[in-house]
């Protein structure tokens, strides 16, 4: 037992920097006392003077320190000296020697730079985000138009220190633990708007049953299945958002149209960038994603051509060619299978010129493979069947679909899935390098079908490009501008952010301006491509147009541009 005692103070002692340093300044004030000692008895009898112990104790500790000596020398007795000597060594080693070894490591923990416990404020009205990843990221630059508070929560010391030096002008940064009620204290988080939680599945349910309570704004849960959405639900959240299902349909939506036009409608702003070919008389403006598939018309005429604008009243504001986003596409550029075209008009218009150009009808005879079979695999699996496309999965794992069972990254598999015939190839594997290299494989295959790939970090994504894919899909910035979208629905609603990083968003007009659309393009540098309200709808609108009171604008441009264009309008 007494051996166990031993150890375990021993342990305590040694996992304990503050219980070391009160060792050795005890040890080191029992030394100084000893020498005061030695010397106040042995100096009178060496030296025939007589000498006070205040006295004493100063020359020890002029001894050890090294800092001189005063009216005590000189010495007459070589002892005396050799005393001296002999306390000067001990002082040097105590304080030269032994503090740079114990007292050097805890004071470079104690000094160093830590993140912020708190806000140095109080705030009301602000986002906390529970969590930092590269969603996290696309939400914060998605956030910047407008003057919106955000506060980062961290658990991890050092990502919170590296974000709150990255962001400490646009975000407040707090590091602390997810569960912890000081934490949330900290945060103000009875106070917000939106709480954004970007955690696994459990901790996001217990985190959202503890917040509940004391938060009146919305709670945003990100997971990465869809199937927990109930449980959170139950739990308390009022979103529950997968990216990676969305990112499948984003990934199928760019090898055909899905007739169904199916969108989210808690969503605010999903409902502008999909459309419904059963509904042709609705007015509103649309900006819609449109893939130019073998057999349509639309294949291989020039923007110009097409005449889009003349016989529709749309317009193609950006595209996608060959893996290449164009955000201002001259009209000689001639549309083909590996374009992607962005179309801006009414949404009866664009009904219209689908049906005329771009009819997906000749995608009935098509089929898709789709590599890797998770919730990316799925979505996209789920939109294409709705698009009438047959599909072929890869995946490791049996599935209850048409599937090859084997690695997308092997040629025999993906030749016994009829990649070589094959029209699409959804790449959806959780790993960036299978998908590149899996791309890499289709392109070499089938050098004629069109790939649409997933990227999880955005350095893939120009590889991906490089690989042979068409179009590329970043996880996480799809995430991001669906939290956005809910988070500034009251200030702007972003419709897309652009691969170049700019944004398309609608803002409304809070009153009539005497001013023309060009001074407030001039003054913000935004590109303004329509203008709608119950009474007019203007695509491509004059540079001459007045803004009346209660008009929606729909502009593009970056960050900056669109935070200038915000505050003006």
């Amino acid at each position: 037992m007494a051996h166990v005692k031993r150890g375990r103070i021993w342990r305590v002692i040694r996992n304990s920097p503050g219980i070391q340093i009160g060792i050795y300044f005890l040890a080191f004030a029992m030394l100084i006392a000893l020498y005061t000692y030695i010397f106040h008895l042995f100096y009178p009898l060496l030296e025939n003077k007589s000498i006070t112990w205040a006295s004493a104790l100063m020359f020890v500790v002029q001894s050890m320190t090294t800092v001189g000596y005063g009216e005590i020398l000189p010495f007459n007795n070589d002892l005396t000296m050799l005393l001296s000597i002999q306390i000067i060594i001990s002082g040097v080693i105590m304080i030269f020697v032994v503090i740079p070894l114990l007292l050097a490591p805890f004071l470079t923990t104690l000094l160093a730079p830590t993140p912020p416990r708190k806000t140095p404020h109080i705030l009301s009205g602000h986002t906390v985000v529970m969590g930092y990843d590269e969603l996290t990221r696309s939400v914060i630059e998605s956030l910047t138009i407008s003057e919106h508070d955000i506060v980062i929560i961290e658990q991890d010391k050092a990502i919170a220190l590296e974000i709150a030096t990255h962001y400490r002008k646009r975000a407040y940064v707090i590091w602390g633990d997810y569960t912890d009620t000081s934490t949330w204290a900290a945060a103000h988080i009875d106070k917000a708007q939106n709480v954004v939680i970007c955690k696994d599945e459990r901790q996001t349910a217990s985190i959202v049953l503890g917040i509940r309570e004391m938060v009146k704004g919305k709670i945003i849960s990100v997971v990465d299945k869809l199937s927990f959405e109930r449980y959170l639900r139950y739990a308390g959240a009022d979103y529950v958002l997968s990216p990676k299902h969305a990112t499948g349909r984003i990934l199928a939506r760019h090898a055909v149209l899905n007739p169904s036009g199916d969108a989210e409608p808690d969503i605010p702003g999903l409902g502008r960038i999909n459309i419904n070919l059963e509904h042709t008389a609705e007015q509103e403006l649309r900006l819609i994603n449109i893939p130019v598939v073998f057999g349509c018309r639309a294949a291989f005429k020039s923007i110009s051509e097409l005449q889009l604008f003349e016989r529709f009243g749309i317009i193609v504001p950006f595209l996608w060619k060959a893996g290449k986003f164009i955000p201002e596409p001259s009209r000689d550029i001639v549309v083909d299978n590996t374009t992607s075209l962005f179309l801006f008009g009414r949404a009866e218009s664009i009904v219209n010129a689908i049906r005329e150009e771009f009819n997906s009808d000749g995608c009935a005879d098509a089929f898709a493979v789709i590599a890797g079979f998770g919730d990316v695999g799925a979505g996209a699996y789920q939109e294409l069947k709705a698009s009438g496309v047959s599909c072929i999965v890869v995946d490791s794992k049996q599935q209850a679909v048409e599937q090859v069972v084997g690695n997308a990254e092997d040629e025999t598999v993906l030749k016994r899935a009829l990649i070589e015939e094959a029209r699409f190839c959804v790449v959806a594997l959780n790993d960036d390098d299978l998908n590149i290299f899996t791309t890499l494989m289709a392109r070499n295959l089938n050098p004629l079908i069109r790939i649409l790939a997933r990227a999880n970090e955005p350095a893939t994504v120009e590889k991906l490009y490089r690989a042979g894919a068409d179009y590329v899909a970043l996880l996480p910035m799809i995430g991001g501008q669906t939290i956005a979208r809910i988070i500034l629905a009251k200030t702007a609603t972003i419709l897309l952010e652009l691969p170049n990083s700019d944004l398309v968003i609608l803002k409304h007009a809070n009153k009539t301006y005497s001013k023309p659309l060009k001074w407030f393009t001039r003054k913000t540098g935004v590109r303004i491509i329509g203008i709608e309200s119950q009474s007019r709808s203007i695509i491509a609108p004059e540079a001459e147009e007045i803004i009346l009171e209660g008009d929606a604008l729909i502009a593009v441009g970056n960050t900056e541009q669109l935070k200038k264009f915000i505050h003006l309008v």
